[in-house]
């Protein structure tokens, strides 16, 4: 990583000398007279945009990949750094908070255990981001992460979209701050899960997206107008007449904005939604204590 510090250096350096000849000390630079470029005022398409998007992402993660090999080649010393833990309030949804399989369907899920801290499915090695917001059902028993969604989309509860935090997601609240959390594993924010989504070689992620959880045969998965307009920002054209699963992957949790957390999750706040749709915050114990009536 040496030479790559250097390089960077370097480059700082020229452009530090160049902004300098162009600042006000001395005799000023005559400047030849330039053409007039005529930009066109047409606003771009959705298409456009999202084409620009994917071109600059697929720029971006070549860099990283040589970055990591660079790394791995020196040592790996800044793979076997610690993550930073964002200092972030993130809120979750749940209806049956200290359920570990999700009632009428059957699916595994994060729970609240009788000592109060929330739980993943599955503790796999092997579950990547992108198998987790992918969401298939074989996957969900497996899976360490826990999803949340981070500030501004609705920690307030004032979320009108279907999102993470909405009320129609579930009537009661989890909210942690990883960063305050100091036995908490990784955290996964957008940058993380969207360059996973888009270089995971999962298996079927480019078919076309359906809807799993309906009869066969399985209609397509169609996205909402709100989903529509998110496209473009994460690379997917909103005017193709279908989507693969990793574009709904990456429209969904965008939509969300959708962070990780890996692990136990050891510190959080836990909100009881109220029939007249309130929130009332629990203790620890009031949380235990729910837990055990599971039992």
């Amino acid at each position: 990583m040496g030479n790559i510090t250097k390089v960077t250096t370097t480059l700082l350096k020229q452009g530090a000398r160049g902004a300098s000849r162009a600042g006000t000390h001395g005799p000023t630079a005559r400047v030849p007279r330039q053409p007039v470029a005529h930009h066109s005022t047409t606003a771009k398409t959705p298409s456009q945009l999202a084409s620009e998007v994917r071109a600059r992402n697929n720029s971006l993660d070549l860099m990283s990949d040589i970055m990591e090999a660079m790394d791995r080649r020196d040592g790996g010393n800044n793979a076997s750094m610690p993550r930073l833990k964002p200092d972030v309030p993130l809120s979750r949804r749940e209806n049956f908070a200290f359920d570990a399989v999700q009632p009428g369907y059957g699916t595994p899920k994060s729970a609240i255990d009788t000592s109060g801290k929330l739980q993943p499915a599955g503790d796999s090695p092997t579950i990547t981001a992108a198998d987790h917001v992918d969401g298939e059902k074989s996957v969900k028993a497996k899976t360490p992460y826990t999803s949340f969604s981070g500030p501004p989309v609705g920690v307030d509860g004032k979320a009108t979209g279907p999102l993470v935090d909405n009320p129609l997601y579930g009537k009661d609240r989890i909210v942690t701050n990883p960063a305050k959390d100091l036995l908490g594993g990784a955290v996964l924010d957008q940058f993380d899960i969207q360059r996973d989504l888009r270089t995971s070689t999962r298996p079927g992620f480019d078919e076309t997206a359906v809807l799993r959880s309906e009869p066969r045969p399985q209609p397509l998965w169609r996205p909402t107008e709100e989903e529509r307009a998110i496209m473009p920002q994460v690379g997917v054209d909103p005017e193709k007449p279908t989507f693969t699963f990793r574009e709904r992957a990456m429209v969904n949790s965008a939509r969300d904005n959708e962070y990780l957390l890996k692990g136990t999750i050891h510190e959080f706040d836990f909100f009881k939604g109220l029939p007249d749709g309130s929130l009332k915050p629990l203790s620890k114990q009031e949380v235990i204590d729910e837990a055990l009536k599971k039992l």
